[in-house]
């Protein structure tokens, strides 16, 4: 049995790897040739590490004798190959080919919906396991002729998948490298399709509004190990965006990722709750109370940012202070309850 083991743990671990080269020299656009023959090589490995009854008399005769050349094999050994194709190498390989099927290249969108359409519905052998398989097979239908290639035809019914955390990372990378990328009409079909997905009326601040409602319908989940770099990034470029902006749909959005980043583990949080507060002292009243009101939501939401005790004294302080009234009037109460806020904070 150290054939499939070997394919499992090793082979497949590296076409896995295979799939982020992207190299390029002067012979072109070399990993793109690699990404290729990494899907197709990830196709061939799962065929044979799902190989079960239902495979041609011929397969199945030749697989059992491969496996009678191991030592201690027996009668049972052909279905116990089947637990080496499990959920998480079932959800690896439609993610990862999935987010080929939303890059850049016509070429390699194609070959990706191809394999995943012959992985679907190979007429021998079942690959079991795939999470939202039903789903799956909706987005990448048993039919011919599909025009895999074309943007306008592909991104629509891919971009579905950002539904499912355990596929939304690999789909929304491959979403960006094509937002990103330099040929026009790609990047306006991706673009557009993504924010229709997202709601977002392409009328206003994208940017942050984007990241707002990616945070809302939960993308980025299952990103744990990337949690504290991810949000730290985010805080920083909020930074920057925010600072002296007049744009107040921009700094409405921002206020709510500051709120949701609020959430969040220690130290993000602290440090997101402390930008957050800085609007309290906003110059535009309708800037301050939508800043009240999110900080109001985040004491309420997250019991860890401050005691119980504190929790309870900042809320009616941030009930009972005006906070879209005249500045000069209410500017030395605004100011103590942010004051007093921070010291809670700190403390």
């Amino acid at each position: 049995m150290s054939l499939f083991h070997l394919i499992k743990n090793e082979v497949m671990v590296s076409l896995f790897k295979a799939l982020d080269d992207y190299s390029v020299d002067n012979r072109g656009d070399v990993g793109s040739w690699v990404r290729e023959a990494a899907m197709e090589g990830l196709e061939r490995c799962t065929y044979i590490l799902c190989k079960r009854g239902s495979m041609s008399s011929t397969r199945k005769s030749d697989l059992l004798e491969s496996v009678s050349k191991q030592p201690n094999s027996n009668v049972n050994e052909e279905n116990q190959m089947c637990s080496f194709f499990d959920i998480n190498l079932a959800t690896n390989l439609v993610g990862w080919i999935a987010k080929q099927a939303v890059e850049k290249m016509d070429k390699l969108r194609e070959v990706a919906a191809k394999v995943l359409q012959r992985i679907l519905y190979h007429k021998e052998i079942f690959i079991p396991f795939i999470p939202y398989r039903e789903k799956i097979e909706e987005i990448v239908p048993n039919e011919t002729d599909l025009k895999w290639g074309v943007p306008t035809f592909s991104y629509p019914l891919f971009v579905q998948l950002l539904q499912f955390s355990c596929y939304s990372r690999p789909v929304l990378s491959g979403l960006v490298i094509s937002i990103g990328g330099l040929q026009d009409s790609l990047r306006k079909a991706s673009l557009s399709t993504f924010l229709e997905y997202l709601q977002v009326d392409e009328d206003i601040n994208k940017e942050s509004k984007t990241i707002e409602i990616l945070l809302i319908k939960k993308i980025f989940l299952d990103m744990e190990a990337h949690t504290s770099i991810f949000y730290a990034g985010v805080l920083d470029s909020l930074a920057v965006e925010l600072k002296g902006s007049k744009d107040f749909s921009k700094i409405y959005a921002g206020i709510a990722i500051l709120g949701y980043i609020c959430s969040v583990s220690d130290p993000i949080n602290s440090c997101a709750f402390s930008h957050l507060l800085t609007f309290l002292g906003h110059r535009y009243p309708k800037i301050r109370k939508a800043a009240a009101e999110q900080v109001y939501l985040v004491l309420l939401q997250n019991g860890s940012l401050v005691s119980e005790e504190k929790t309870d004294k900042a809320l009616e302080i941030i009930s009972e202070t005006c906070w879209d009234g005249d500045m000069e009037q209410q500017s030395l109460r605004r100011w103590n309850c942010m004051k007093l806020l921070v010291w809670m904070l700190d403390s």
